[in-house]
């Protein structure tokens, strides 16, 4: 199978020698495959190879395991990658805890209206930052030495983005640009260990704030830490890895993806980020917490995946099941996300007097959905259909900003179209992700492993 889909002319018998397959396989994978299916799959894939004699191949190319093994791409590194999710999600919610705690003091200081709009364009900027730097660099074994490789070039790019906005966008731009390298510098802290650290600035930070001095010395002192400390985490915690960077181009679809996400974040006007104090921010946190945990669910997939289709014939593994493997991790993903936001909801709800009055039950419903779309766009965006991806989140977008230009003179209730646009983006998304999740063979196989 070519790059561009189309079945090549099978090698010569004599190219088909197990030593010529491992050949193939490094070439694409980076390393050796880590079990049969693995192979077979890069070999039917990429090698023009046929689904039986790939599995023949694969066999010879991958040493015979004990009969109890049980096949996983991510064996030896799962835990470890595992751990860095956890590190991001802890940095992205002392993040948001910081913004909605920052809220207060800097719009006394610097104006609701500046404060607003630093974070309408911060938010959308910063995620697609992340989801690129994730997508090419972070999502990598050896993620923080892919991006050492690349640290010059990344960073004239970034000053020259942070320099632009700055430029055109005034004072409002100028706080967008500090908010912006916090938050990016956050999630490359986390990566290397430093969530830690890093919450403990955001903190200091806040104590500064709340003293009454100037705002912009206490944001400007932080940006330079967060930055110098960023630099060096990635100057000290890459190593010498040949471990290959993702594609440029898969890159920009993911941080497109991200900037669209960021959009859906602000596009509601009825949700006053940095008007209404800590109410959007507080607001946004039982959302979050449950999107990490039905995310980090999400990683059993690799596992649950080969494991369910260990024995079958490569024809069985194409045929509808809804009760396979990767509906079960998908549903129980679901049911962490949902189960945790509607519990923390009704929590935040409960002591509303002492949470800048978060108690409106739409916001939580608008927050909630916004995680759930994000999770399955986030989906289709690991399993190559980035495409699909970006359309389903730039409608939900269109959706929103449509909604609100509707309903802006007299919205019936906060976050409502924030809801319809979510919801068109969870419509949009599911379809074909379940249309993948429903065959559990090949197809999902091929999309999950060649990336």
């Amino acid at each position: 199978m070519s790059p561009n889909g189309n079945r090549t002319d099978p090698p010569a018998a004599g190219s088909h020698e197990p030593q010529h397959a491992a050949g193939v396989i490094e070439a694409r994978l980076g390393r050796g495959a880590q079990d049969v299916l693995e192979a077979a799959v890069v070999l039917e894939a990429w090698g023009g190879v046929r689904a039986t004699r790939a599995l023949s191949l694969g066999s010879h190319v991958v040493p015979p395991k004990p009969p109890r093994w049980l096949p996983s791409r991510l064996t030896g590194e799962e835990p470890e990658r595992r751990e860095s999710i956890l590190s991001e999600a802890l940095a992205l919610l002392m993040a948001i805890l910081a913004v909605a705690s920052w809220a207060g003091p800097l719009s006394r200081q610097v104006g609701a209206s500046v404060l607003e709009q630093a974070i309408v364009i911060a938010l959308p900027a910063t995620l697609a930052f992340q989801w690129a730097i994730r997508s090419r660099y972070l999502s990598r074994r050896d993620g923080l030495a892919c991006l050492a490789r690349d640290r010059l070039p990344l960073l004239g790019a970034g000053l020259l983005a942070l320099t632009a906005l700055v430029t055109f966008m005034g004072r409002s731009g100028g706080l967008a640009a500090i908010f912006v390298t916090i938050w990016v510098g956050g999630t490359i802290l986390a990566r290397r260990g430093w969530a830690l650290p890093y919450g403990l600035l955001l903190l200091g930070t806040l104590i500064g704030l709340e003293s009454g001095r100037d705002a912009y010395a206490w944001l400007g002192g932080l940006t330079a830490i967060v930055l110098i400390a960023g630099l060096t985490a990635v100057w000290t915690g890459g190593g010498q890895s040949q471990e290959p960077a993702g594609r440029v181009g898969r890159a920009l679809w993911a941080g497109a993806i991200g900037a669209a996400l960021g959009c859906l974040l602000v596009g509601d006007p009825s949700l006053g980020w940095g008007v209404h104090g800590a109410y959007p921010g507080i607001a946004l946190l039982p959302s979050v917490i449950g999107s990490v945990w039905g995310g980090y669910h999400l990683w059993k997939l690799y596992d649950a995946l080969p494991r369910g289709l260990q024995g079958m014939a490569p024809n069985e593994g194409d045929e509808r099941d809804p009760r396979g493997s990767a509906m079960k991790v998908f549903l129980g993903s679901l049911l962490r996300l949902v189960g945790t936001t509607v519990v923390l909801s009704g929590l935040v709800i409960l002591i509303g007097q002492w949470t800048s009055g978060t108690n409106r039950l739409s916001l939580f419903v608008g927050f909630g959905c916004v995680a759930l779309v994000t999770m399955l766009v986030n989906m289709l965006e690991s399993l190559a259909l980035v495409r699909w991806a970006l359309f389903a989140a730039l409608a939900g977008v269109a959706t929103e900003l449509s909604c609100s230009e509707v309903l802006l003179v007299h919205p019936p209730v906060p976050g409502m179209a924030l809801i319809a646009g979510a919801g068109v983006g969870i419509l949009l998304s599911l379809p074909p992700l379940l249309k993948l999740l429903l065959r559990p063979g090949r197809v999902l196989a091929t999309n999950l492993w060649i990336q």
